[in-house]
């Protein structure tokens, strides 16, 4: 698996490096510099991975798959600014506003979510399936989808330890599912599309991608928790920032329970593809044995 990913993981950096802009512009400095930073690439990896169970050729749907990585960057970018979490660090490095100053690192993040729809027009595919895919990147990445979940997540900070636990388990819930699983089900979802998959399949990967992302989020709670930081490549803020978490909501072993029934029911919903969702599988037992 390990083997897999890191060849994988190769093969979407040469993409990311082929598309990121080559000026000397401040701007395209601070796209490459984020873009290039490092990173699992696990959005991008799920993509081309959805593709490949129905047949299509990993290289025809490079340019959509580097299009999430933008998406998951920028967000990141953003949420790393002041006015959110206020982060310094990111995979081991200065954060976007930190070395570029903060409007820089604004505009970064537009140029980056506006230039993934570019990404996606030049993908091999029939017409009409790129124009699904731009739709579903839009849709679960815009005010419905991930943006909800981050401003549920940034404007409800401090404000959570009032409510009562069977609000408080909903609200998170929600944020996990907008903030993280959202761009995880559009990156499954956009390289099934692309490759012409029918709906009844595209039903059983939204399942699967929205439980992965319900485990991904969890072990990302317990990792800015426990983890060290300098694997980790950040300090870890969540606590400081009073974040409402699932570990500080049912702590550390009633999460690590609750992420483990999410991959149960993530693997389940793969059975209709057989051999052919191996790497998701493997992918769904990476996400929660991951270090960092």
């Amino acid at each position: 698996m390990e083997k897999e990913l890191a060849a994988k993981t190769k093969i979407i950096n040469s993409a990311l490096i082929k598309f990121l802009p080559k000026d000397n512009s401040i701007i395209s400095k601070s796209m490459r510099y984020s873009i290039l930073a490092g990173g699992k690439r696990l959005r991008p990896i799920f993509l081309i991975s959805a593709a490949q169970i129905f047949n299509k050729n990993f290289k025809d749907v490079l340019p959509a798959a580097c299009a999430v990585e933008y998406v998951h960057t920028y967000s990141l970018i953003h949420d790393d600014l002041p006015a959110m979490d206020n982060d310094d660090l990111r995979r081991g490095l200065p954060t976007n506003h930190k070395k570029f100053g903060e409007a820089t690192a604004i505009l970064c993040g537009d140029a980056l979510l506006t230039e993934s729809f570019n990404l996606i027009t030049k993908t091999d595919a029939l017409p009409e399936n790129k124009i699904c895919a731009v739709k579903i990147l839009s849709d679960y990445a815009g005010f419905k989808g991930m943006i909800a979940g981050q401003a549920e997540d940034t404007l409800e900070t401090g404000k959570w330890s009032k409510k009562n636990k069977n609000m408080l388990a909903k609200k998170l819930k929600f944020i996990q599912t907008k903030k993280t699983a959202d761009l995880i089900c559009a990156s499954l979802k956009i390289g099934a599309v692309l490759a012409n998959a029918n709906n009844k399949s595209l039903k059983s990967l939204e399942v699967y991608g929205t439980n992965v992302g319900l485990a991904f989020q969890i072990t990302d709670d317990i990792l800015d928790a426990y983890a060290d930081k300098e694997v980790l490549g950040k300090k870890g803020s969540d606590r400081d920032n009073d974040k409402l978490t699932a570990l500080s909501l049912y702590g550390k072993q009633k999460a690590q329970e609750l992420a483990d029934i999410y991959i149960k029911k993530a693997k389940d919903a793969l059975k209709a593809f057989g051999k052919k969702a191996d790497i998701l599988i493997a992918l769904s037992d990476f996400i929660t044995n991951r270090k960092y």
